[in-house]
């Protein structure tokens, strides 16, 4: 018998095996990955459901839900129970930090993350004039980052990030 459980954001499977005596020695075994737990996730986006909470939160930040979607490709690509290994947390890659700051009581909880994430976002654009470039540089480096280098960082990942979600961004933009 088999039980799926989501203990701190991973997934597991636990086997139940039965001894010669008849008592269960339970065992643990690290489930492959999320997308093999939650099948409603399609690799090409997000589902009509998940779809309708980026929006409700994009709208409620004054957010373009397409901008929302971009982050979450890159953050996450959709996965709900994606955590990074720097310890980033669900859709919107919200580290422990940022999580308290903004708010999100259960970073795993899809509009518990897109609410606080999208906020947070929302403070970016407006702590940099409307500055996309920066706001998103800020969301991925922090803002200290972003003020100290009065500009981009010059972080490999970071000017990456900015370049990857933008172009998302524009895709979305272009095709609807």
């Amino acid at each position: 018998m088999a039980f799926l459980t989501r203990f701190r954001g991973a997934a597991f499977i636990f086997f139940l095996g039965f001894s010669a005596l008849g008592a269960s020695i339970p065992s643990l075994k690290r489930a492959p990955s999320p997308t093999l737990i939650n099948p409603s996730i399609s690799p090409s986006g997000p589902s009509p459901e998940m779809l309708e909470k980026i929006t409700d939160a994009a709208r409620r930040a004054s957010l373009d839900p397409k901008l929302v979607q971009a982050v979450i490709k890159v953050e996450s690509n959709f996965q709900l129970l994606a955590t990074s290994h720097k310890g980033a947390m669900g859709l919107m890659q919200v580290m422990s930090r940022t999580a308290r700051e903004c708010q999100i009581k259960d970073p795993y909880h899809a509009m518990n993350n897109l609410m606080g994430a999208c906020d947070c976002l929302r403070k970016l654009i407006n702590r940099y004039q409307g500055d996309l470039k920066l706001a998103l540089a800020a969301y991925n480096a922090g803002p200290g980052n972003v003020d100290r280098y009065k500009g981009i960082p010059p972080f490999p990942e970071t000017q990456a990030y900015v370049k990857k979600v933008l172009s998302i961004y524009r895709n979305l933009q272009d095709n609807g």
